[in-house]
């Protein structure tokens, strides 16, 4: 009886010695000052848009998941999934994995850049919980949030690169209209 109670004793104690682990609140995607939280500093993206786009076609919605993926390959945050932290290059093939295995087990294709954030990037089919995106400062923040974030910016971007490209062209034409003669008259 005594034995029991020792080992009773030892439990309780060594189970209350442990401290319990303090929850980090799981953010929704926004700093504390309420900005959005995105992949990288938000400044650059303007920069890696134009980059990409030299080499990819981000006019498309194939495009605009590519780049979401090299986002994630480049990034240099730490990804959270399944209780297990990932690199950004495992997450991102792990990303293309998910895409790829949705449209040969579930014969779902991802047509667009926001399926790709709500389905692939939302969280574990298998646990049901969403992944996380670890920062440098060690806070933690929902992964779709985050990637929704990525996805305006892009957008936005795309929209002030068309924009500007349209008064480029509108500019380019003003001066083929200046230097070039009307048909009828002789220089």
């Amino acid at each position: 009886m005594i034995k029991i109670f020792l080992v009773l004793l030892l439990l309780f104690y060594g189970c209350a010695a442990q401290k319990p682990q303090p929850s980090v609140a799981l953010l929704d995607g926004i700093s504390k000052e309420g900005a959005p939280i995105c992949l990288s500093e938000s400044s650059g993206i303007p920069k890696i848009v134009r980059k990409f786009f030299q080499v990819r076609d981000l006019t498309t919605e194939e495009g605009k998941i590519d780049y979401l993926i090299e986002r994630v390959r480049t990034s240099r945050v730490t990804f959270y999934r399944n209780k297990v932290e990932y690199n950004a290059q495992a997450s991102a093939e792990f990303l293309r994995w998910k895409m790829n295995r949705w449209k040969t087990r579930y014969h779902t294709k991802i047509d667009t850049a926001q399926d790709f954030v709500t389905k692939i990037v939302a969280g574990s089919k298998m646990s049901g919980k969403p992944y996380e995106v670890i920062l440098s400062d060690g806070s933690r923040h929902n992964f779709q949030s985050v990637m929704q974030n990525e996805l305006n910016a892009l957008e936005t971007c795309l929209k002030e690169y068309a924009a500007s490209e349209s008064e480029s062209q509108e500019v380019r034409s003003d001066l083929n209209v200046a230097t070039t003669p009307p048909a009828n008259q002789k220089s």
